[in-house]
């Protein structure tokens, strides 16, 4: 189509011009293959919640949640669980209240109590209580599944022999298990290993984990809108929510918040429209990763599992495709009938993506890097970021010789000019980010950078102990600073930015040397400390737990704190934090670890990804400030297209009596 006919068309209907980068998008909820096509899947599919324009967590197919935690002993008989629920009862009125106990319930030969916060403090008060009336005694194992066993562990399960004493059984990914029973270690062991033998199997590695007197697991109710409908006008249903987690969870796509979703131990809908959640184990970030599980109908999933790639899933998004094309999708919102179309034109030649047809012929497009600048000098038009889904950060190894000193490590930090980094990153569009926490969230704040100073550098280096020679390289008891920078063989991006580093430290006179490491070999040299500075980069998620990264218990190749810090202040605020379910106290907490990694120094956080559409400004004039690091999305645009008036006052002044 010429872009003459596209203008005559945006004149013609009022409809909204969008181009389409690349080629005809898949439309795959889970795996956009662009930002263009997340920011249209973004209209055509909801999540149960979503983080608003403000940044703040807020509703979208559920209009409620709830944290609970359930509390749940098992006795040798259902006279037992009577007496231990009588027990409960008779403590004195003023205890119960303050134990937030909101409900008890007997269940064969368990007694479940259910509080009405999670990780309550009163637990153990409230497990002295039971424990008086003699519960099972609890055993939790891991066996170390390969994938052919699983079915093995299973049977073991559900066999007649072992499933009354069998009480949760969890899977991971990687098909290991871990298995809570009322047998003793030793009893469980046994047992599991004789199944293992009868059924002519391998032996997996069986380690228990703890012995427990009940188990304690969170639960997190939903209520979903009652207006909530698929495109197709049906209902949207606790079973979709159930059956997109049970068959996203089956496949390996890069699902953000997956490790939440692992700790799901069943989904169940007690009545209509309530979706009640329990978890394996406290993991307050839990609630944050359902913004990005967009919900896919049930029937639909069912009778397209085997060809789902090549299929367009019906969303629950307020805005729905009513025409599909190989040049052309067009996007309605039938909610709002006077909201104008949006004409989304896919696969068009070269010279209708040149800046001048491009400005002439559309409403939003997403610019090349060679068409920003130019851009910024078009008055008409407004560059808008969307947000970010990835951070780089350099990460110092604390314990190598050279960067242990603090003092070294902000020094470092201060000689590196960030501004002039930004630009060798892909398209040099990136954003230099300070914090060791997502943008533009509610917890977020700007964080504590330590911006380009030479002079501060230099001051630092020296309280170090370090002096210049006559070269002017940086040397203490007379031996010079040497660093080690590896980088993923392969990767020309993060080389690049590596060869940067070496020159802009070596210039202030420090010897720096950039390793390429195989692939194969890359992650165990940094798990095993073979390295004094490692660019890492990581997807960012709407979530706090950033425990992994700085802990001390994940040192070592116990986990991701490649860093090697191990200080016990970060470490309880780190499992504060981890622990804290209540949203509004999130940003307390997350604040102090901020501080705390900012003293420590850990790792320096360089850039966050830049993605940005071009938006004629006449077309979305309620379009004000928003916040440029958390960025904008199409939805929150779309939005934006009437000019938002204040209401006009006609105020009289009147003389005094």
């Amino acid at each position: 189509m010429a872009w003459q006919s596209v203008l005559m068309e945006r004149h013609r209907t009022g409809d909204i011009i969008m181009l389409m980068p690349g080629h005809s998008p898949a439309l795959n909820p889970f795996l956009p293959a662009s930002e263009a096509e997340r920011q249209l899947l973004d209209l055509l599919h909801e999540p149960l919640l979503r983080i608003d324009r403000q940044g703040n967590l807020g509703t979208a197919l559920a209009e409620q949640w709830t944290w609970h935690q359930n509390m749940t002993c098992w006795f040798d008989s259902p006279t037992q669980v009577k007496q231990a629920a009588e027990a409960i009862a008779a403590q004195p009125a003023e205890k119960r209240a303050s134990w937030d106990l909101e409900k008890v319930t007997a269940d064969g030969s368990s007694l479940v109590l259910r509080f009405a916060h999670p990780g309550s403090k009163v637990a153990d008060e409230v497990m002295a209580v039971v424990a008086m009336q003699k519960p099972q005694p609890l055993t939790m194992l891991r066996v170390s599944l390969t994938p052919n066993q699983r079915s093995t562990i299973e049977s073991f399960a559900k066999h007649r022999d072992h499933l009354a004493s069998t009480k949760r059984l969890w899977f991971d990914e990687d098909g290991s298990c871990e298995l809570v029973t009322t047998r003793t270690i030793v009893q469980a062991q046994q047992a599991v290993m004789d199944w293992f033998r009868q059924s002519l199997m391998p032996v997996p590695e069986i380690r228990p984990l703890a012995e427990l007197t009940a188990l304690l697991e969170p639960v997190l109710d939903f209520r979903l809108k009652n207006t909530a409908r698929w495109s197709t006008d049906e209902p949207v249903t606790a079973g979709d929510v159930m059956a997109t987690v049970y068959f996203v969870m089956q496949r390996p796509w890069p699902l953000s918040g997956r490790d939440t979703f692992r700790q799901i131990q069943s989904i169940t809908e007690p009545e209509k429209g309530h979706l009640h959640i329990v978890y394996r184990g406290r993991y307050s970030m839990a609630l944050p990763a359902w913004t990005g599980l967009p919900i896919l109908q049930a029937s639909w999933l069912k009778k397209h599992a085997h060809d789902f790639e090549t299929q367009l899933p019906p969303g629950a998004g307020a805005w729905k495709i009513s025409h599909r094309a190989e040049d052309r999708l067009t996007l309605e919102k039938p909610a709002e009938p006077t909201m104008p179309k949006i004409q989304v034109l896919l696969n068009q030649p070269d010279w209708l993506q040149e800046l001048g047809v491009l400005l002439r012929s559309y409403d939003l497009f997403w610019p090349s890097a060679e068409q920003l600048e130019q851009l910024k000098t078009q008055p008409a038009w407004r560059l808008l970021p969307a947000p970010p889904h990835s951070q780089l950060m350099l990460v110092w190894q604390t314990e190598s010789s050279a960067l242990k000193d603090l003092q070294v490590r902000e020094a470092l930090a201060r000689a590196l000019e960030r501004e002039s980094l930004r630009k060798l990153m892909p398209g040099g569009r990136a954003r230099v980010h300070d914090s060791f926490f997502p943008p533009g969230l509610w917890f977020s704040e700007t964080g504590a950078g330590k911006r380009y100073d030479l002079i501060e550098a230099e001051k630092r280096f020296t309280s170090a102990g370090f002096i210049r020679d006559v070269s002017g390289q940086w040397k203490k008891a007379g031996q010079p600073l040497h660093l080690r920078i590896i980088t993923p063989a392969g990767n020309m991006d993060r080389q690049r930015l590596a060869l940067a580093l070496a020159a802009s430290w070596m210039k202030f006179g420090i010897s720096v040397q950039t390793l390429e490491v195989p692939p194969d070999r890359y992650v165990a040299d940094l798990q095993n400390g073979q390295f004094d500075v490692a660019i890492l980069g990581g997807e960012l998620t709407p979530g706090w737990d950033v425990l992994p990264l700085w802990h001390s218990s994940q040192r070592q190749g116990r986990g991701l704190n490649i860093s090697r810090v191990a200080d016990p202040q970060l470490d309880l605020l780190l499992e504060a934090l981890v622990a804290e379910f209540e949203p509004l106290q999130v940003p307390r907490r997350a604040a102090a670890v901020e501080a705390r990694l900012a003293e420590l120094r850990p790792a320096l956080p360089l850039f966050t990804d830049v993605s940005e559409m071009a938006a004629r400004q006449d077309r979305f004039l309620g379009l004000g400030e928003f916040d440029a690091a958390r960025g904008i999305t199409l939805r929150e645009l779309l939005g934006s297209l009437q000019a938002q008036t204040r209401p006009t006052l006609k105020l009289e002044m009147l003389p005094p009596k």
